[in-house]
């Protein structure tokens, strides 16, 4: 399974076994329950502490994104944009997107090739949600 955080793709393998690794904290219970405004909130608190988050930290992002196939299984591409002059993760902006597993493909070879640009996936992506 293949989600798009930002700039980067993420193969999430299979979704359970992400989930049940034991490496996001919280209980299956909790996970079971999260809603989607919950989850919202942690992707905004990670966003706002980490704009880059997704190179930075790209082992919790791969939970987060996991997180968010299971709770919105239709949205496989994210958008989180904190704005410069942000005092609050409130303020940052989210844009869901089901994006075709064939683009998704796409930019995960690209990445591996290291070719995957910004302008690439605001064409393929962004512009055509």
């Amino acid at each position: 399974m293949l989600f798009l955080f930002n700039d980067v793709v993420f193969d999430l393998g299979d979704l359970k076994s992400v989930l049940r690794s034991g490496k996001i904290p919280l209980s299956t219970a909790q996970i079971e329950t999260l809603t989607a405004a919950q989850l919202n909130s942690l992707v905004r608190e990670a966003v706002f502490a980490d704009p880059h988050i997704a190179h930075s930290k790209p082992e919790h992002v791969r939970h987060l994104v996991a997180l968010i196939s299971f709770v919105a299984p239709g949205a496989n591409a994210l958008l989180a944009v904190r704005p410069d002059d942000a005092t609050g993760f409130q303020e940052v902006g989210l844009r869901y997107a089901n994006v075709s597993i064939t683009t998704l493909a796409s930019l995960w070879r690209d990445q591996t090739n290291g070719d995957l640009t910004a302008h690439q996936i605001n064409d393929q992506v962004w512009l055509a949600a």
